[in-house]
């Protein structure tokens, strides 16, 4: 689940940092803005709202139905095809950039490196200081000698007689001395003499530019462009991870990852990051209180070891404030560390080893699967697959026989049992044969002696040991590490960091990529706004699937621990889609499913039994999957509901700040 807070604030919502907000308002009309604010002047409407906002959701409920009926932003179009035409923006060099322009670049760039090349006033008659400026000539002198060449070649071919008698000087700087063994150090002298013959030529060429023959310097120029724009900007691996295949989403938190990178989080995560040395201060300090409550020797003594890494002047002064302080990390102290935690960490895993098989991890995954598909409320005629059940106890009985403890021998002989009968045997039967019953009483005293074994083995070790894991180097520890990650990864981040550099940029299709840019970001600062509106989550779909037109999600957390979905899709070939799906209880599941059209409803009535069997391999009950009419559909809005669920239950979940 995404831990995102539950305050519901607007303290840095502001028309110039969010560009939705800045367009809804410039549409509002006076009576509009009157009910947003008290005063008639667009200049406190902001302030009103910072005000009013947790006070009374009146205003919000106007600048709701602004946001939802403003041209503008309705005709914003698809995330997803706004990331493919600036992922195509960005790989495509269309029309090449002027080549007077490029010209200009190429005398600067020569200006540039002959910066580079010391002359007689800046080399010092030092030694140890002409050893040091002559071991960096030898980047700059091949490049020079190389871009000299390919001037060469262009000037020679003009009509020009101006920019053609060029091919002398520049001949004579291609053999000058110093560019002549760039592994031989050159004389001050000749460093001189070719640092004055650039200044003449630069001179010369910025006189006859208008006759160059641009189309012999466009070939000669062409890789010299290339060069500078085939580097891939950061933001385009992202791009590209973000239009992955819906059908390549597996269960490894990759559709976790894209939602909480979408950039409609950016700042939310921004307030809440955590410090590294407090998480393993927490860390370290939870895992002391196990380790002493255990019988192993080795393990037990490892508290001192954690008593001694907490008394270390970085975790004990170690606070989330650091992360605003231009503080430098203590290397040596963090690598002090990460050395203690791989001492505790390889003690506890050759611990582990020595556990009885029922300690491991593999076993208590599936007799907590086992325990689900046996569960009352998946006994239902709907929910029974004996097949799947029989699977799993398969799985448990070769490691029950090897395990030590007498407590698992009654639960041994019911697996058995129930593996002799047949697959196709019905909930009826099933339960006639008292099978679930015995089966729970079989389970009891092995639980009962699971439940007393060594700390070592619990669940809670096994958590902290794979946070350990993940604070592994001295640069997963620095202070800034956690907010150098978020805006590396972070989409809005990345398109902020962007659109910056690219406006200082000659990329040949700057115009075209800040355009797109600069939609994707009102999307974005879009989504971020409805969410606050709605006291919920929205967000666009972060994948690509070629059948979906538009399409999004609504996250919202009710009372009493209940959390909603609703899924909006608009397919193109079978229109409009909604879905809802009520999760309580922690794995109980509620779906309905709303759509008009005939042959997509068989479609999914015909998949239904797959979408049971794959929620219980997940660990979900569905207790209730209905298919419906969407003119029949429920409006999900907290502000357009009549359902006093909805409209009462329904609370400010997640915090989205713009």
């Amino acid at each position: 689940m995404i831990n995102i807070s539950g305050n519901k604030q607007l303290d840095i919502i502001l028309p110039n940092t969010n560009r939705a907000l800045k367009e809804v308002l410039k549409g509002a009309t006076p009576k509009e803005l009157e009910v947003l604010t008290k005063s008639k002047d667009l200049k406190s409407v902001v302030n009103s709202l910072l005000n009013e906002s947790a006070k009374s959701s009146a205003s919000d409920k106007v600048l709701l139905q602004l946001l939802k009926n403003n041209p503008t932003l309705k005709d914003l179009g698809n995330v997803s095809t706004t990331i493919k035409e600036l992922l195509n923006s960005i790989k495509t060099n269309q029309d090449p950039l002027p080549m007077e322009k490029i010209l200009t670049k190429f005398i600067a760039d020569m200006k540039k490196l002959s910066d580079l090349m010391p002359s007689d006033k800046k080399v010092s008659s030092n030694k140890n200081a002409n050893t040091q400026v002559d071991s960096k000539l030898q980047t700059p002198q091949n490049e020079l000698k190389s871009t000299l060449k390919s001037l060469l070649a262009v000037v020679e071919k003009s009509p020009s007689f101006p920019v053609k008698s060029m091919g002398t000087e520049i001949k004579n700087l291609i053999n000058n001395e110093a560019l002549k063994n760039p592994t031989t150090p050159p004389s001050t002298q000749s460093l001189a003499q070719l640092s004055k013959g650039i200044d003449t030529l630069l001179r010369t060429l910025q006189t006859n530019i208008k006759d160059v023959d641009l189309s012999s310097l466009k070939d000669a120029l062409n890789s010299l462009v290339a060069d500078k724009t085939k580097t891939p900007l950061p933001i385009e691996k992202v791009l590209k991870e973000f239009l992955g295949d819906i059908k390549q989403l597996g269960g490894d938190g990759a559709l976790k990852s894209k939602i909480t990178d979408s950039g409609v989080f950016l700042e939310s995560k921004l307030k809440n990051a955590q410090n590294p040395q407090v998480e393993l201060k927490d860390t370290l300090k939870s895992l002391q209180v196990l380790v002493e409550k255990s019988s192993v020797y080795p393990v037990k003594v490892l508290s001192k070891h954690i008593e001694t890494m907490l008394s270390s002047e970085t975790l004990k002064n170690a606070s989330n404030t650091s992360l605003t302080q231009a503080t430098a990390d203590d290397k040596k102290a963090l690598t002090q560390l990460v050395k203690g935690m791989e001492k505790i960490v390889e003690t506890l895993k050759a611990n582990l080893k020595e556990g009885d098989v029922t300690t491991t991890k593999t076993f208590n995954t599936l007799l907590e699967k086992l325990q689900h598909q046996m569960q009352p409320k998946l006994l239902t005629a709907d929910n029974f697959k004996l097949p799947a059940i029989q699977d799993t106890m398969g799985q448990l009985v070769p490691m029950l026989n090897k395990s030590a403890l007498g407590e698992t021998k009654g639960l041994l002989d019911a697996l058995v049992k129930i593996l002799q009968i047949a697959p196709n045997t019905t909930l009826e039967q099933f339960a006639n044969k008292k099978m679930p019953q015995e089966l729970q009483n079989a389970m009891q005293p092995l639980k009962a002696a699971m439940s007393k074994a060594d700390p070592l083995f619990s669940k809670d070790i096994g958590l902290l040991l794979n946070k350990l894991n993940s604070m592994s180097s001295a640069q997963k520890l620095s202070t800034k590490n956690n907010i150098k990650e978020i805006l590396a990864n972070d989409l809005k981040s990345l398109l902020l960091q962007t659109s910056s550099e690219l406006a200082k940029s000659s990329h040949p299709n700057q115009a075209e990529i800040l355009k797109n840019l600069d939609k994707l970001s009102l999307q974005i600062d879009y989504y971020q706004l409805m969410s606050h509106l709605s006291n919920s989550s929205l967000l666009y779909l972060p994948f690509s699937w070629n059948a979906l037109e538009q399409g999004n999600i609504n996250l919202k957390k009710g009372e009493e621990d209940k959390f909603y979905c609703d899924i909006e899709l608009k397919l193109k070939e079978y229109g409009e889609l909604s879905l809802r799906l009520v999760l309580y209880e922690e794995n109980q599941l509620n779906i309905q499913i709303h759509s008009d059209n005939k042959e997509f409803k068989n479609i999914i009535k015909k998949n239904i039994p797959s979408l049971r069997s794959a929620l219980i391999e997940s660990h979900i009950t569905p207790r209730e999957i209905r298919l419906l009419d969407a003119t029949k559909k429920v409006p999900t809005s907290p502000y357009d509901s009549p359902s006093k669920e909805i409209s009462e239950g329904i609370n400010v979940g997640f915090e989205i700040k713009a």
